[in-house]
């Protein structure tokens, strides 16, 4: 795991590099691992260069899933580790797009989980996991940019399905409410 860096308000994506570590899926890093990093993201370890992101290979990732920008990631797994790897990277426009499509692609195959499926199938339990982890690291991206109420919103709407990741997206809301206060 990535050694973390303390916060530094002074310096605006200096302070990025504080809010994030990216803990891989399914064993996860905890608050309590690291306790002087904030807020947490979450990579899909065993899909798209998730490992290579794991390991703060962040340029290798990006080059490798978007094979040197000849191609447009088409999945999920791709726009979430993209997420993370350009958060960390600090390109934040390219980031922003990354977490925007990885929930525009949850939310298109959300649409069809519902049809037909009773509310506890396991079609619906994995697009409410993968929109908790959408909505999370999109919060973190948004809180380490300096907008803390929509960061705030996406970690609530994350916590509201309930998923394995709640905990972790509960400490992210904690540690931004903490870091606006002080």
């Amino acid at each position: 795991m990535k050694k973390s860096h303390r916060f530094e308000p002074k310096h605006r994506y200096g302070a990025l590099a504080a809010l994030l570590l990216a803990a891989a899926l399914p064993s996860q890093a905890s608050a309590k691992d690291v306790p002087d990093t904030p807020l947490t993201m979450t990579v899909i370890s065993d899909n798209a260069f998730g490992r290579t992101v794991t390991e703060g290979k962040y340029e290798q990732a990006i080059d490798r899933i978007t094979r040197n920008g000849r191609r447009i990631p088409k999945r999920f797994a791709d726009q979430t580790n993209l997420c993370v790897a350009y958060t960390k990277t600090y390109e934040i426009e390219k980031a922003r797009i990354a977490c925007d499509a990885a929930i525009s692609f949850v939310e298109q195959r959300g649409s069809r989980a519902w049809r037909g499926t009773w509310y506890e199938s396991a079609a619906v339990r994995a697009y409410q996991s993968d929109l908790a982890v959408a909505l999370s690291n999109r919060g973190v991206l948004l809180a380490a940019t300096g907008d803390a109420v929509l960061a705030e919103r996406d970690f609530a709407a994350a916590i509201k399905l309930e998923t394995a990741l709640t905990s972790t997206i509960e400490n992210n809301l904690e540690r931004l409410g903490q870091l606006t206060t002080s």
